[in-house]
């Protein structure tokens, strides 16, 4: 690899871990300002539940369409203009008169961020073919390290004397990513993404490794997208308000750590699927800790711990996936980007919902529920790809 080589690939690794890292400063910002939004708007638990679904059902869809035809389209075009719609989106959302143009507003940017999550991994995974794993546990680390700052820029902005100053914050950052992309080129290695035939969606969704992380992921994001959502109202009711913020940093600061070490673990040993199983098996009674024993200063003890043994599932079973179908990493990588965003749009609404009627404790019980089904989707996958003799 020449100089001019590596320098572009650092280039373009800058630009995607920018843009990722502000959409997750932005996605985080949503749990933390639920109680300034529902003072602001005056609107129920359960209304306040379609906030995280309003900002993920646009961005499922359109990264789920653009993944499929990454073969087909002009990839550097694509980012470049998603970075721009995103960053004019977050700033009209921090204008948002009412509730439901809040909502309106977070739903315009999930469906432009949606072209770029579809195809940032992608472009990394060519960029690093021999690395996937390491690389994509390094992208989720810069996400971590953006969601982690999240509740800290709403604390910021609430000392600053307005919520929607946070969303100045984000636009701000997503024109940064625009302006890097604007001086690059897509690499050649990038060109090579097939196109996408029905038959073969079919043959590569048909795959134990993509069916198997499809499912998992789907309840995984079911369980990270409550948390993001809830664990800062959650907290609130034991807690200063500005205290409740730092439990949910305190979640996603855990993420940072653990991503750097599974990036590691996962390159060295290559066993992603076992990884994901023993860090899930290990995340079980540290849910239940926090929802049911935590309390005070434990609670911040818990929830770090949790957020160690969480953050291995989504980067490293994605790349699980991917190398089962490397030559369509594109579609691949919307698939488990799909499945994720599809279980953080349905389970934190279903919480607020059944918050109305039973408490949200209790309806924080359907968080264990959810893990062990992923245990038991990524046993059978398992035992699949070992019965066909393929890498766990």
């Amino acid at each position: 690899m020449t100089d001019s080589t590596r320098r572009e690939r650092l280039l373009w690794t800058v630009a995607i871990f920018a843009f990722v890292t502000t959409d997750a400063v932005g996605f985080q910002l949503r749990g933390a300002l639920l109680p300034s939004i529902e003072e602001s708007f005056a609107v129920s638990q359960a209304l306040l539940g379609l906030v995280a679904t309003a900002g993920t059902l646009g961005f499922v869809v359109s990264v789920f369409v653009v993944g499929m035809v990454a073969g087909r389209i002009d990839i550097h075009g694509a980012l470049l203009a998603s970075a721009g719609v995103v960053a004019v989106a977050a700033f009209l959302t921090g204008l948002a008169p009412a509730f439901l143009v809040f909502l309106a507003a977070l739903f315009v940017r999930g469906v432009a961020t949606g072209p770029f999550r579809a195809l940032d991994r992608a472009v990394l995974g060519h960029l690093y073919p021999e690395g996937r794993a390491r690389i994509f546990n390094r992208y989720a680390l810069v996400w971590a390290a953006g969601a982690a700052a999240g509740p800290i820029v709403v604390t910021f902005a609430l000392t600053a004397g307005d919520w929607r100053y946070a969303y100045a914050v984000v636009g701000v950052g997503f024109l940064v990513s625009a302006a890097l992309l604007v001086r690059l080129d897509l690499p050649d290695s990038v060109r090579s993404e097939r196109e996408l035939t029905l038959d073969e969606l079919k043959a590569v969704v048909r795959k134990p490794a993509v069916a198997g992380m499809t499912g998992v992921l789907v309840l995984n994001g079911g369980i990270e997208g409550t948390l993001f959502t809830w664990l800062p109202y959650f907290a609130a009711r034991q807690l200063p308000a500005t205290a409740a913020n730092l439990v949910l940093s305190t979640f996603l600061a855990a993420y940072v750590p653990g991503r750097l070490a599974y990036s590691y673990l996962a390159d060295r040993t290559g066993r992603t699927l076992d990884l994901v199983l023993v860090t899930a098996t290990l995340a079980l009674p540290v849910l239940l800790a926090t929802i049911f024993l935590a309390t005070g200063r434990w609670l911040f003890v818990a929830v770090f711990a949790l957020g160690l043994v969480v953050s291995a599932t989504f980067p490293t079973l994605s790349a699980f996936g991917m190398n089962a179908a490397s030559e369509f990493s594109g579609p691949v990588n919307a698939i488990s980007t799909a499945a994720g965003y599809v279980g953080i749009a349905l389970a934190p609404p279903l919480v607020g919902a059944l918050a109305e009627r039973v408490g949200l404790t209790l309806a924080l019980g359907v968080l264990p529920l959810l893990l062990v089904g992923m245990l038991v989707v990524g046993g059978v996958t398992r035992a699949y790809q070992t019965r066909r003799g393929a890498p766990t």
